[in-house]
């Protein structure tokens, strides 16, 4: 199964989007700057929002001197008030040491819109302490509070036109020596995906072996 190893095999809505995140990867933009720590990605399921948020800390530590980030990535769990993750959260944000050579704290936050109205204030205030970056990913942007949305970059990861995934597919196939597949038929493949970037991916990957599958068949002569 094909695995996004950097930003490039990441498939956003727009280039403008994209941008968001390129600016801050090529320090083009401060981050974090002007009270704004947090990277907000909102958006339907399965577009790529996770993987995106998993890889963020080590890019981001990345441009600031470090090399592999260490990073607390949280599953917001429904059922959960949240109370206790924020201040798990606050605890760790005040540790004089974090291991990390930019001296930052990074928290990946997954589904943040389950947090609890009184978890999200927490978190809220918890953005405020000093050197630590939030990484939030969430499917209801209308959900997350507006001061943490003040306080985030927020990157639209809704689900990419068909067309934007040709560059990524053609590298799968050719990684994976496949030939002769044209765009007119993975564009088909792509649009009975629905959006969904670990269907899309999945169904690129399987090509490969579907055509091996084919190759194996014992034809029958019916004539016989």
């Amino acid at each position: 199964m094909y695995t996004p190893k950097n930003i490039d095999d990441i498939v956003f809505k727009s280039e403008e989007e994209k941008a968001r995140i390129d600016n801050i990867l090529s320090k083009h933009k401060p981050f974090p700057a002007a009270g704004k720590n947090g990277i907000l990605l909102f958006g339907t399921w399965g577009t790529g929002k996770t993987t995106l948020a998993r890889m963020l800390p080590n890019l981001i530590e990345q441009t600031k001197g470090g090399e592999e980030a260490n990073a607390e990535f949280i599953q917001c769990i429904t059922g959960e008030n949240g109370s206790a993750l924020i201040t798990k959260i606050t605890h760790q944000a005040s540790l004089v040491q974090n291991f990390n050579a930019s001296g930052y704290h990074y928290f990946v936050l997954d589904e943040i819109d389950i947090l609890t109205s009184t978890a999200m204030s927490s978190l809220k205030a918890a953005m405020n302490m000093p050197n630590t970056i939030f990484i939030m990913t969430t499917n209801y942007l209308n959900k997350i509070d507006k001061g943490v949305q003040n306080r985030s970059i927020i990157v639209d990861f809704n689900a990419a036109p068909s067309k934007a995934w040709l560059p990524l597919a053609n590298k799968i196939l050719t990684d994976n020596n496949v030939k002769n597949i044209s765009d007119e038929k993975l564009l088909k493949i792509i649009d009975e995906c629905g959006g969904s970037a670990r269907s899309i991916i999945d169904a690129i990957s399987s090509i490969k072996s579907s055509i091996i599958s084919s190759s194996n068949v014992i034809r029958i002569d019916t004539r016989l």
